[in-house]
């Protein structure tokens, strides 16, 4: 699948065991149907750390946090880093989620998101994937490599299919209602 296709929106999400390193500087071994098992998982793929290139990437890595407001959704980024790494980038970043250590690109290329750096070396592109409690994908996106600028997706049309598969959270009303 490496550098075209991978699942389609509709599709179950590939399965994947990798470790997770988390904010809080743990790590284990998780799996995507782990990952799961409190409700839907939000993919976030990004080439790796501290790469001055993707630096516009990184900094819309944040955006996404306001997703981790909804316990019914888990923000999980993927990314080629090794788990220190990982740690070290979500303190810099100040992001709250944690992040899929994919050392041999194997979670990537699953999801049909690998290509070459001028033809050498084994990337993946900035990418996206909702996947709802059973495995579905209902969200797909990934960045265009040979665009500069603005490379992430429009985070309303996410929002908006989270929202439709997940439904609208209960307003509180504070007793006023």
């Amino acid at each position: 699948m490496g550098e075209s296709g991978g699942p389609t929106v509709g599709s179950q999400a590939p399965a994947f065991t990798a470790p997770l390193a988390t904010p809080d500087g743990s790590v284990s071994e998780v799996s995507l149907s782990s990952l799961r098992l409190d409700g839907a998982v939000l993919l976030v793929f990004q080439p790796t750390d501290f790469e001055s290139e993707s630096f516009a990437q990184r900094h819309a890595l944040g955006e996404y946090d306001w997703f981790t407001a909804d316990d019914r959704l888990r923000v999980v980024g993927v990314n080629r880093a090794r788990p220190r790494t990982d740690r070290e980038f979500a303190d810099y970043l100040d992001v709250t989620y944690p992040f899929c250590s994919d050392r041999d690109l194997s979670i990537a290329e699953s999801y049909g998101v690998t290509y070459r750096a001028f033809g050498v070396a084994r990337r993946a592109r900035p990418a996206c994937f909702f996947v709802d409690p059973e495995g579905t994908i209902r969200y797909r996106w990934v960045g265009d490599r040979n665009r500069t600028g603005r490379v992430r997706p429009q985070v309303r049309d996410l929002y908006e299919t989270v929202m439709d598969v997940l439904g609208r959270p209960e307003i509180e009303s504070f007793g006023f209602a």
